[in-house]
Order: structure tokens, then C-alpha cells, then sequence
């Protein structure tokens, strides 16, 4: 079958597939009342008012965490019906998933490979994160939006194009604030002048929207916004909540003498708590471990999976952002044999397993609680950093 075939029977599949998620989606989304979505629309119609942004009027709707610039982006959603604004939004983050995967290849990849070679490369970490992928879909969530950002920066970084480097992880900072710690990793990596552009950027887009709602709404919502993650995202229900898979809730849920759930040992909050901050230090501080330039992507991968870590509220769409680990596993496993590394390809394997059947579909509601409460998605992310930390430093390492 000749290569342009190949192509195109691989378009026609990618379009099949978003065809069948789009028709599900809106099917799905007004009977669960557009999830998180429903909460960037309203807040969109909220900024176009020039009204208190994070205010609840509406008691039902979750509270707004995100930055006054994130409603800023979102506004023009509120100029077209919620169901209409949802279905961009999930168009917006189909395509971009798309985006990611070419450019992760980009990044990845040193030289052109075969079409084989390619699919595999696209279709076992889209498949090993689907579970994570289909809950940012189907609740209308921002984390693809956010993973394409700092893979687009990660890229045009690697382009020495600093500028633009610098304007798209910035501007992640303004989804979610998570992807602030790869500020350290470019500040030890003596790239001081793209995280001098980073924090200039982050001003700007702080000012930014000032322009529509003016300066004094604009410091308004400033003062409000880091309070209103700490209010709603920090307090001790979410901490232990089985549906938090941070490395801290793991800590907490197991040997916190304050947890519901048996706990191991007898530590109190702020003990357990310090030592979930001592192991994520440890684990940042093996990233900042160079191996040279060989070692960049595989140190970006392993970042991505500390924004969804070390995030105090790490719900199940935070870990779409082991798609770039699992592209730069296959990648690796694609070079020196699926069979000829066992290690590698069966734990990642196991990750897979323990990350993903257990969702509610394979294993049912009550066995899904159990192993949410076990941390298993977080357990599957700590073995994909061991796997990539394996690769970092006992092989001898290709430009990865």
C-alpha cells in the first residue's frame, strides 16, 4: 500500500474518531450540564458584564479559580448559546490534542521513521491516556489547552524563538498555575533569559485585561483570584478526597492519623503533608540532574507529570499530561526494541493497567472508589517517572 494511501486512511480515521466523540459530547454534555464548562460560560458572560468574576451567583455553578486573563480569552464564547459555545470548545481541544502529538514527534523525534513506526508512535500513548483524555473532553475541561501550550513553548524553545517560547508558557500560567514550576527548571538550566521573558509576559497578561474592564475592576479581580484557590481548592475534604491523585493526597490518605481511610502510620496533617513535599522535592531534583542535551525531552516529560503531581487538586484530566511521558517512552521503545527492553515495556504496560482499569466502565463504581482511594492513578504516574528516570540515567541515551 503506497504512503500517501497509508495518509490519508489515517485522516479518515482521525475524523471517524472525532465524529463519534463530537456526536457523544453532545449527546453527553447538556444532560450533565456541561461540567466545567458550564463554569468558564458563565464567567465569560460575567467579564463581557464587567462583574465580579469570582462571586457566585448562582450557587450551583463550581466557583471560578482560573486568572481574570483566562475570562478574557473565554469571553467571546458568551456571544453564542452555551450548547453552540460547549461544541467549539470541544473542537478547540480536539484539534489541539492533534497539534500536541506533531509536535511532541517534532520534538522527539530526530529523523523521519516509517509509517509503522508512526502509528504506533500516535496510537498506544493516545490509548494509554485515554481515560484521561475522554474526562477533559467530556467535562469541558482546559488541560489539553494547557498541554499544548507548554509542549508549543517547549518547541519553539528548542527553535531558540525565546519570545514566543516565553508567550505561550505564560500563558498556561493563566489556565491553571501548575506549569509555574518549570520556572526553576529553566533557571538551573541556565536559561535566564527565557525565564526573564516567562515572568514578563506573566505581568503583562495580569494587566491585560485592564484594557476592557479597566485598571481598578482589573486589581479587583487580581486580589481575589489567588484567594479564591486557596478557599476552595485547600481545605482538608479535597486533600483527602479519593478523587485527588496528588502525591500529597497518597501521603495523606495512607499515613495521616486524620484519614478516614485505615491509615498506615500515625502522622498528623503537617507531617505527612511535609513529607509529600520532601519525596516531590527529591523527584525535581533527579529532573534537574542533567544528562546534556540528550536528556531535554525526557526531562520536559518528566515536568509534565510534576504539574499533575505536586497540583494540591489533581483530579483525573491533570494526568492528560502523561500523553508527552508516553510519547517519549514509545519513542524510546521504538528505537531499541519493544522486546530487547523488557523492563520498560512492561512497566509501562503496568502504568497503563493501573492508571486506566479501573475506571468506572472496566471495574464498576464501588471497585473504582476502592482503587481511587489506593491512589493507583498516582501509583501508574510514579512508575512512569521511574521508567523515564530509568532511561535517563542507564542507558546511553539518544537525543531524547
Amino acid at each position: 500500500m503506497k504512503f500517501t494511501t497509508k495518509r490519508n486512511i489515517a485522516y479518515a480515521l482521525i475524523a471517524i474518531a472525532f465524529i463519534a466523540l463530537f456526536l457523544r459530547y453532545m449527546h453527553r454534555a447538556p444532560k450533565r450540564h456541561y461540567c466545567d464548562f458550564r463554569v468558564y460560560y458563565a464567567t465569560a458572560q460575567r467579564f463581557l458584564a464587567k462583574e465580579d468574576i469570582y462571586a457566585r451567583p448562582d450557587e450551583s455553578i463550581t466557583p471560578f479559580k482560573y486568572s481574570p486573563m483566562f475570562a478574557m480569552l473565554i469571553s467571546p464564547l458568551a456571544f453564542i448559546p452555551q450548547k453552540t459555545a460547549s461544541l467549539v470548545f470541544f473542537t478547540i481541544s480536539f484539534v489541539l490534542l492533534i497539534i500536541i502529538c506533531r509536535l511532541a514527534k517534532r520534538l522527539i523525534f530526530e529523523e523521519d521513521t516509517s509509517f509503522k513506526n508512526k502509528v504506533l508512535f500516535y496510537f498506544l500513548p493516545v490509548l494509554f491516556t485515554s481515560r484521561f483524555i475522554l474526562a477533559v473532553l467530556d467535562s469541558g475541561q482546559v488541560n489539553i489547552m494547557i498541554l499544548a501550550l507548554v509542549i508549543a513553548g517547549f518547541y519553539f524553545a528548542r527553535k531558540e524563538k525565546n519570545i514566543l517560547s516565553a508567550a505561550l508558557i505564560a500563558l498556561s500560567f493563566m489556565f491553571k498555575y501548575t506549569s509555574v514550576i518549570l520556572l526553576p527548571y529553566f533557571v538551573f538550566r541556565k536559561k535566564i533569559k527565557l525565564a526573564l521573558l516567562v515572568i514578563i509576559f506573566t505581568i503583562l497578561y495580569c494587566l491585560l485585561p485592564a484594557l476592557y474592564v479597566g485598571p481598578q475592576k482589573q486589581m479587583n479581580y487580581l486580589k481575589e483570584w489567588l484567594p479564591s484557590i486557596s478557599e476552595t481548592s485547600l481545605d482538608k475534604g479535597s486533600w483527602y478526597d479519593t478523587k485527588n491523585q496528588s502525591l500529597y493526597s497518597l501521603i495523606l490518605r495512607s499515613l495521616s492519623k486524620d484519614s478516614p481511610y485505615k491509615p498506615l502510620a500515625n502522622l498528623d496533617f503537617n507531617q505527612a503533608l511535609a513529607l509529600s513535599a520532601i519525596l516531590g522535592g527529591l523527584i525535581y531534583l533527579f529532573i534537574l540532574i542533567s544528562r546534556g542535551n540528550a536528556g531535554q525531552t525526557l526531562d520536559y516529560s518528566l515536568l509534565l507529570i510534576c504539574m499533575a503531581l505536586f497540583n494540591p487538586n489533581a483530579w483525573l484530566v491533570n494526568f492528560s499530561f502523561l500523553l508527552f511521558a508516553y510519547l517519549v517512552i514509545t519513542y524510546y521503545l521504538i528505537q531499541n526494541g519493544f522486546l530487547r527492553d523488557k523492563t520498560v515495556s512492561l512497566l509501562t504496560f503496568l502504568s497503563f493497567v493501573v492508571s486506566s482499569w479501573g475506571c468506572q466502565s472496566v471495574a464498576g463504581n464501588n471497585l473504582q472508589n476502592f482503587l481511587e482511594m489506593l491512589s493507583t492513578v498516582t501509583i501508574a504516574s510514579l512508575i512512569v517517572i521511574f521508567v523515564l528516570f530509568k532511561i535517563k540515567f542507564g542507558t546511553k541515551l539518544k537525543k531524547i
